[in-house]
């Protein structure tokens, strides 16, 4: 193999090595109509993991070792990337401010820090009448190679996710 292929591949396998990936980790049995208003409810508080540390999604929990004020307000990007879609959205506190049949959505972040801050999990549920109905998850990678990702670009990824895998009128 020339030195030039070999640096191809080399470079290929080292940017996919580093990349964000999406996850559809739950779904409900149904097809899902977004009709009325979609609540995003507010996150007032981001999850801090230790430096260098890569854990998955399933159990990061566990890694906490920080609460901050909310980080980014995530609740605006989720409904803005709704509305690009034509489905209305409004941002509550929490859930006693959603009527009990409606859908909403709620989130967690979890940041850290290498070089600089990145956000390394979000989690995205949405929500029917206290159900879960679906669950995506931006996770980086677990192995130290990452690329530094965020939610302006993971947001609009998971939405989509959402709404592509559940037949989300």
């Amino acid at each position: 193999m020339n030195i030039k292929r070999l640096t191809t591949l080399f470079f290929l396998l080292f940017l996919s090595s580093c990349s964000t990936k999406q996850y559809l980790i739950k779904t409900c049995n149904q097809d899902i109509e977004l009709k009325g208003v979609v609540f995003v409810i507010q996150n007032d508080s981001s999850f801090i993991i230790p430096v260098a540390i890569y854990p998955k999604y399933q159990i990061i929990d566990d890694y906490v070792i920080n609460t901050k004020p909310a980080i980014d307000k995530i609740e605006l990007l989720i409904c803005n990337e709704l509305k690009k879609r034509n489905i209305n959205c409004k941002i509550v506190n929490d859930i006693s401010d959603i009527d009990k049949d409606s859908y909403y959505i709620n989130y967690q972040d979890y940041w850290a820090w290498d070089f600089k801050k990145y956000m390394h999990v979000l989690k995205v549920n949405l929500y029917k009448s206290n159900k879960k109905l679906i669950s995506v998850v931006s996770q980086g990678n677990t192995g130290g190679m990452h690329d530094y990702p965020n939610p302006q670009k993971q947001v609009p990824l998971l939405i989509e996710l959402i709404l592509k895998n559940n037949s989300v009128q």
